[in-house]
């Protein structure tokens, strides 16, 4: 091997390693903004399907007097399963909304056959995956956590720390 064949050879090794450690280094901030989106899509089907109104900006169940008064969802003792039920079916004869499109007509709620929909308020008209998207987003930053911090709080804003409602915290 000659000395130029060596020194290509340890430029290529070098060169490799710093490829491969950029795209490590990529692969993971993109994991990471994966998941600040996740949870801003989550904050944004919060507002998107007016939750705020009855449940509080931070759900803390200090809605709007001009609202029902929604419970506070961070003392909420419901596992997943069952708040994606209520967030998607609603709760009948109460004013909290289905959010699933197509809850009752097309899809089984409360274990009731699919047809006509009981007394109950339609809301948002979510997909499945949206209803999944913002549960996913009660559980990991609302359900069980009772002290707001301003990050907390910026979930609900698109991450905008200096949200005036943020301010406070």
């Amino acid at each position: 091997m000659s000395k130029l064949e060596y020194r290509v050879g340890a430029a290529g090794k070098r060169l490799r390693r710093g490829l491969f450690f950029s795209l490590a280094m990529f692969g993971g901030a993109l994991g990471l903004s994966g998941f600040a989106a996740a949870q801003t899509d989550g904050g944004a089907l919060w507002a998107e399907g007016a939750c705020f109104n009855c449940h509080g900006n931070l759900a803390a169940g200090d809605g709007d007097s001009a609202y029902p008064s929604g419970p506070n969802l961070r003392r909420s003792a419901l596992d997943r399963e069952s708040l994606r039920e209520v967030v998607a079916c609603g709760l009948p004869s109460s004013p909290m909304p289905a959010n699933l499109e197509g809850a009752y007509t097309q899809t089984a709620c409360f274990g009731m056959p699919v047809g006509p929909a009981p007394d109950i308020a339609i809301g948002a008209g979510f997909s499945a995956e949206e209803i999944d998207t913002l549960v996913d987003f009660l559980m990991a930053n609302v359900v069980g956590v009772t002290r707001i911090t301003r990050e907390n709080c910026a979930l609900f804003f698109g991450g905008n720390l200096n949200a005036p409602t943020c301010l406070e915290y």
